[in-house]
């Protein structure tokens, strides 16, 4: 089985790691299912910024929070990253993804592109800027279009059994 690590948890991860980045205000729970997909991987540790107790009108909540989502992503060994379709255009998520497209890169130089998982769920208003943004400075990965949440664990279960070989 897989260990789940949601927020505010501050376990430690047992295995390697993938962080599921991507939509959570005004996003449905995709997270969930994406938990549910990956939950009998042997050796993974799942890493959810999803915090079922988050008040955003709370400042001293959304500092931990960020803080919380920076470390986990500082140490994780996938990066993934899944845009919902939703009422949000999801701006921190963008950030995200070209900040962690470059710590990858920095952090595992010989095998960054196996180490990171982009999907982009149909309707998503922004994906062209996700498009021209990874082709601009990740030509070589492969973004998942009209993406699900199952397909975007099974692209994560992918990269996970590359890192084995």
């Amino acid at each position: 089985m897989a260990q789940l690590i949601k927020a505010p948890s501050e376990e430690k991860p047992k295995y390697n790691s993938v962080f599921l980045a991507g939509g959570i205000t005004n996003c449905g729970d995709w997270q969930k299912e994406v938990e549910k997909h990956l939950s009998n991987i042997q050796e993974l540790s799942v890493i959810n910024p999803r915090n079922d107790k988050f008040d955003v009108t709370d400042e001293t909540a959304s500092r931990k929070q960020i803080e919380w989502e920076f470390k986990h992503l500082e140490k994780t060994d996938i990066f993934s990253i899944y845009f919902c379709n939703s009422g949000s255009v999801q701006p921190i998520c963008l950030y995200e993804l070209g900040r962690n497209i470059v710590r990858m890169q920095q952090r595992f130089p010989n095998d960054w592109e196996d180490r990171i998982v982009i999907s982009i769920e149909n309707g998503y208003s922004r994906y062209l800027d996700v498009i021209e943004q990874v082709s601009l400075c990740a030509s070589r990965l492969w973004i998942n279009i009209n993406a699900t949440p199952k397909d975007h664990a099974m692209r994560i279960g992918e990269k996970f059994a590359k890192l084995g070989e």
